[in-house]
C-alpha cells in the first residue's frame, strides 16, 4: 500500500524533501522508491518508538501505510513518534470506507477508531482518507478471478466507490497543500462508483469468461461472518480474513452506505482511473489481452 501511494505522493509540491521509512534498504521496492525521488530511511523495528521518532525528525507531514493485524500497535508507535518529532499532520492508515457511516464494529475498524481517538488525546491533527474499495486489489480478495468465481450477498445492487491505490497518492498530494485541510479533516475520493454486480459483470467481459456466482442472503452471510470472526479471534488468520471479506460484501447489502463516497469525493483536478480501465490493466494485461 505504501509503495502504491508513494507513486502519487512523489508529485507533491510545497515540501523540501520526501522521506520513505522502510525496513529494508536493499528491497526492490526501496530501490524503486529511491528512483522516484524518495530519500530512504531504514527502521528495522517499527515498535521502537525512539528509532521511529529519529526517522521522523524534521518532518512536517507523516503518511502511514501500515496494514495487517499489527496495524494498531505499529500505528500507535508511529503516531506518538510523529507527535514527539514535531510533525504537524498525521495521515493514518484509514484508507477505505467512510467509518463515520460504516461504523467500527469489525476489529480492523475498531482499531482504526482507537488510533483516531489517541491522536485526539495527543492533540495531533489527522487527515483521514476515504477511497472505497481498492480497484486493483479487492477482486482478488472478495472473488476468484483466476477461476472465474464470485460471490454476491443480496442482489449486489448497492453502489460502491472504487479507487486504484496508486491514484490515492496523486489526490492526497494535492490535498496536503489545501489550506482547508492544514489542520486535518477528511478527504474522500473515488475513481468510479458501481454496484458489485456491475463490477463482476465488467470483469466477466474483460476476461471473456462467465463467472460462477454464489448468492448469499444478507443475514445468513452475517451469521457466517460472525462464526468465522470467532475462529479468527482465536488465532485462525484465514478465518479472520474470511470474516472481513464477508463484512465488506455484506454491509452494503444490509443498507450500509459507508462505501459510497459520491457526495463528498474530490479529485483536485487529478484524472483517476475508471474501474473498467483498472480492471483492463490488471486482468486483461495479465492474460496477454491488453
Amino acid at each position: 500500500m505504501g509503495f502504491e501511494i508513494a507513486k502519487g505522493l512523489a508529485s507533491a509540491t510545497g515540501f523540501t524533501a520526501l522521506r520513505a521509512v522502510v525496513r529494508n534498504r536493499d528491497a526492490q521496492k526501496s530501490k524503486e522508491l529511491e528512483a522516484m525521488g524518495w530519500t530512504i530511511v531504514v527502521v528495522t523495528d517499527f515498535q521502537n518508538e525512539i528509532a521511529v521518532k529519529e526517522a521522523f525528525e524534521g518532518t512536517k507531514t507523516v503518511v502511514s501505510a501500515f496494514g495487517g493485524r499489527d496495524l494498531v500497535s505499529l500505528e500507535m508507535t508511529a503516531l506518538r513518534a510523529a507527535k514527539h518529532a514535531g510533525a504537524s499532520l498525521y495521515v493514518p492508515s484509514q484508507f477505505g470506507v467512510d467509518h463515520r457511516r460504516w461504523g467500527s464494529s469489525f476489529p480492523f475498524l475498531t482499531g482504526k477508531k482507537k488510533i483516531l481517538d489517541t491522536a485526539k488525546e495527543l492533540d495531533m491533527p489527522t487527515l483521514s482518507v476515504f477511497c472505497g474499495y481498492f480497484s486493483d486489489w479487492i477482486f482478488d480478495f472478495l472473488a476468484d478471478p483466476a477461476n472465474a468465481k464470485g460471490r454476491l450477498i443480496g442482489d449486489g445492487g448497492t453502489k460502491i466507490s472504487f479507487t486504484r491505490r496508486s491514484d490515492i497518492g496523486y489526490v492526497l498530494a494535492k490535498a496536503l497543500v489545501d489550506p482547508k485541510l492544514a489542520k486535518g479533516g477528511i478527504l474522500s475520493l473515488q475513481g468510479d462508483c458501481k454496484t458489485w454486480m456491475e463490477a463482476i459483470q465488467m470483469l466477466e467481459k474483460i476476461k471473456g469468461k462467465r463467472f460462477e456466482l454464489d448468492f448469499l442472503d444478507p443475514q445468513e452471510a452475517l451469521k457466517q461472518e460472525q462464526d468465522l470472526l470467532q475462529k479468527g479471534m482465536a488465532g485462525d488468520v484465514g478465518a479472520f480474513y474470511g470474516a472481513f471479506g464477508l463484512h465488506l460484501l455484506g454491509e452494503p447489502a444490509r443498507g450500509n452506505t459507508g462505501c459510497d463516497l459520491r457526495a463528498e469525493a474530490k479529485s483536485y483536478g487529478v484524472k483517476l482511473e475508471s474501474l473498467e480501465e483498472t480492471l483492463s490493466k490488471v486482468y486483461a494485461e495479465a492474460e496477454g489481452k491488453f
